[in-house]
């Protein structure tokens, strides 16, 4: 019967490693403190405040170093939030500017990874082929794995498993590459030397991780399907039943091992996994054609009877299956299933990094881990969530504008209570009187300096000193020329010398210092006339300047309002893509159930008929 053949074809699609990896930043000193900030955003995985942060600097020109280098990542970040578009024009612009090497070749590689996660696949290889030379050590493996995933892409398998020969990388991607090797080897036709390596993966069992180990069991299923599609069952099914029974391609292992047995005309055999696999979810493809190859196996043992009754249950279970999926579509459709997939979700992280953790426990959840596992619905559910993310961070600003309202006016009244007591202080504030008085006192300074009056700078006990001396000489007692009195002129005469010779000694370094306190004066009456002159200007444009933050807040809150209208009109368009996307994945899989039900219809009729003697239907 021909429907067991469609299950040949499963389980050989490419490991794909490139499309979701976040872009690597070479090591490198930097230059600009506002760069440094954007950096700081990037690696704390907030890629929104970094794209804020570097489009303001690049608005203010604040990033004269590290051009090229903002360019680039602002554009790695427009193509972690799904803005192809703009990437790719950053990515062009990049191309056609004369950016050092390094650059262009990063630049090569993100604008090939857009294209390949477009699916121009041509335009990510013309994209990978003009790289010159290879790339840092951190990109250089992820380049060549996707490039043999856009040659796999386009059918050209044997150049594919070239690039993967000799394939180099971190340790933890090495299973991904032999798997990605061997899948390529077996779909350009060489067969065994693609076998020779699923064989090694699918043998091992020295991991632990449960990552390995389900690549391991994927390399166990493609060999198996491949030895069936080569016509050597036995091969298959040694290959197949390394599966783990638990894991995820459990049921395509069984599947396959069943029809391993059919090829043998072993059909009691064969009848072992596929009854085991009629009590799985029948959402599962290999479940629901398990339940056409069942009946098919008792025809071929002759048991009609058996065989009717079972074509009969599979009837039931696909129309029951049938009717479950539409009401999944209209609950889809409803928005209900969206709305309950984000409902817990309270990761801050978007972009790149961000993975729903955990499905709802609701009615569609059996689906919903299938639809998970699609790429394309993860994008454009992680679209959908970017843009609730980005309406939470507008509203969180509007609700901002009262209160900045609330501190303008607090500001205002301050400004107002405040303006008559700095009124009069600079009023009171004669700088004019202080710089003449300091003119003065310069003036003075510099005559006494030319005199050498050095009394005018004695301490005040040289002072008193001086001042006695001078009052004891003028006494008439020691002005006559009584000889009493030539003794104490001496003594006095002394005492007025070593007066004279101390302040002497000192007067330089009094005028010097007299000097220093003056130009010290100086510039604090210079920098006293800036502050004025600042005062004077702040208090001429507070009133100016409250107008104007309060004229940006009048002007902000409409445009946001007009964002946050876009928001909504964007996230009811992403939100109808995402249910598309969910639906025409159930409306693949009710078709499918309506080919199985129209086939397990007419082998039902056809035994009916033999049973009968009319013979099968024409």
């Amino acid at each position: 019967m021909g429907f067991g053949k469609t299950a040949l074809l499963t389980c050989m699609a490419s490991v794909s490693l490139a499309a979701t990896t976040a872009p690597t930043l070479e090591p490198k000193p930097v230059l600009d403190p506002h760069y440094g900030q954007i950096l700081f955003e990037f690696y704390k995985a907030d890629y929104l405040d970094a794209i804020v942060e570097l489009l303001a600097a690049k608005s203010r020109d604040r990033l004269p170093n590290h051009g090229d280098d903002a360019e680039l990542l602002l554009g790695g970040m427009y193509l972690s939030y799904g803005l192809h578009q703009d990437a790719a024009r950053i990515f062009d612009e990049l191309l056609a500017s004369r950016a050092n090497p390094d650059v262009r070749n990063r630049t090569w590689f993100y604008l090939a990874k857009i294209r390949y996660q477009r699916g121009y696949f041509d335009d990510a290889l013309q994209a990978l082929n003009a790289i010159e030379g290879q790339l840092p050590a951190e990109l250089e493996p992820e380049r060549r794995m996707m490039l043999s995933q856009v040659l796999m892409a386009l059918g050209r398998y044997a150049d594919a498993a070239q690039v993967l020969d000799r394939w180099k990388g971190p340790s933890d991607w090495h299973h991904f590459a032999s798997y990605n090797l061997g899948v390529a080897l077996v779909r350009a036709g060489e067969i065994q030397k693609g076998a020779i390596i699923l064989e090694e993966i699918g043998r091992r069992r020295d991991d632990d991780e449960q990552e390995i180990q389900g690549l391991q069991d994927k390399a166990n299923v493609a060999l198996g399907f491949a030895y069936l599609q080569n016509s050597q069952p036995v091969e298959a099914k040694i290959a197949l039943q390394r599966v783990r029974l638990e894991g995820p391609y459990s049921n395509k292992a069984l599947l396959g091992v069943g029809w391993a047995d059919a090829e043998l005309e072993e059909y009691r055999r064969a009848l072992v996994p596929w009854l085991e696999l009629r009590g799985r979810d029948l959402f599962d493809s290999a479940v629901q054609e398990s339940l056409l190859a069942i009946p098919f196996a008792y025809g071929k043992l002759d048991a009609n009877s058996e065989a009717a009754q079972q074509y009969l249950v599979a009837i039931e279970s696909y129309v029951d299956e049938t009717r479950r999926l539409d009401e999944a579509i209209d609950r889809i459709e409803s928005g209900e299933v969206v709305a309950a997939l984000l409902a817990d979700d309270a990761s801050a992280g978007t972009g790149w990094l961000w993975e729903l953790e955990s499905v709802p426990d609701t009615y569609e959840s059996r689906y919903l881990y299938h639809l998970l596992a699609d790429h394309e619905f993860q994008e454009a559910l992680k679209n959908f969530r970017d843009l609730k993310s980005l309406r939470d961070n507008l509203e969180n600003w509007r609700e901002t504008f009262d209160v900045f309202s609330n501190m303008l006016d607090t500001r205002q009244l301050a400004f107002e209570n405040r303006l008559p007591a700095a009124t009069r202080m600079m009023e009171n504030a004669d700088l004019d009187a202080l710089e003449r008085r300091h003119d003065e006192l310069r003036a003075a300074l510099a005559q006494i300096e030319d005199a050498g009056n050095v009394v005018d700078f004695a301490t005040p006990r040289e002072r008193r000193l001086w001042d006695e001396v001078s009052e004891l000489g003028a006494t008439p007692a020691l002005q006559g020329s009584l000889a009493e009195a030539e003794q104490p002129r001496k003594k006095l005469r002394l005492l007025r010398g070593v007066l004279l010779w101390e302040m002497e000694n000192n007067f330089p370094a009094r005028v010097w210092r007299q000097k220093k306190d003056l130009r010290e004066i100086g510039r604090a009456i210079d920098q006293a006339r800036r502050l004025h002159e600042l005062a004077a200007a702040a208090l001429a444009s507070e009133p100016e300047n409250l107008a104007e933050f309060a004229a940006r807040i009048r002007i902000l809150a409409p445009r946001i309002d007009g964002l946050l209208a876009r928001l909504d009109a964007l996230t009811a368009l992403q939100q109808a893509e995402v249910n598309r996307i969910a639906v025409r994945e159930l409306e693949d899989r009710k078709r499918r159930l309506d080919t199985y039900t129209v086939q397990a219809r007419f082998a039902l009729a056809g035994i009916y008929d033999r049973a009968s003697g009319a013979g099968p239907p024409q």
